[in-house]
């Protein structure tokens, strides 16, 4: 009878600590701000509004500049949406500052692609403007990328990279939105 109490308390000892779930060190993880969900929410806003853009695209020296209506406003924002500050891999590794309006995440680890994220608010604490840099270096190249967005006035994508054996070449697309 012993036994049989000891064989059912260590079998209900394994089986609840298998079901619980591990603890967690400290407190739960704090959210940053969910840059996805701002341009999702601003890919639709744009793509109803469909305003006229003027936008100039630059690889190396050759450039050209049109007027034009975007007619897939996902594609164009995409390297924005892309910037997540809740990806698992940039946890614990984000210095947080806020001043004057201005939020900024930096991070100093060369493990990571995102260098730095600043983003600006309006009065009325909506954001209005992002500054996003990143960094990608390993054996065979480095690039260097720089988005900028300004609701309703400018966006742009400026990316500088070099790659072993084919040289360094340069893009920019900026455009600014037509009242």
């Amino acid at each position: 009878m012993f036994y049989g109490a000891v064989t059912a308390s260590a079998v209900a000892a394994l089986f609840f600590s298998c079901s619980t779930p591990p603890p967690t060190s400290g407190a739960a993880k704090e959210k940053q701000f969910d840059i996805p969900h701002f341009f999702k929410q601003e890919i639709a806003r744009l793509e109803k509004t469909n305003p006229l853009v003027k936008k100039t695209v630059t690889k190396d020296s050759l450039s050209e500049t049109k007027d034009l209506k975007i007619s897939n406003w996902s594609n164009e924002l995409a390297s924005f949406a892309t910037v997540d500050l809740n990806k698992p891999v940039y946890a614990g590794l984000l210095q947080k500052d806020s001043v004057n309006g201005k939020l900024t995440f930096t991070a100093d680890d060369p493990k990571v692609d995102l260098s730095s994220v600043e983003i600006s608010f309006a009065p009325d604490k909506s954001p209005k403007g992002f500054i996003i840099r990143r960094t990608i270096k390993n054996s065979l190249y480095q690039t260097t990328e720089t988005l900028e967005y300004q609701r309703d006035s400018i966006y742009s994508l400026q990316k500088d990279q070099s790659v072993l054996l084919l040289g360094d070449k340069h893009y920019n697309i900026s455009a600014s939105f037509l009242r």
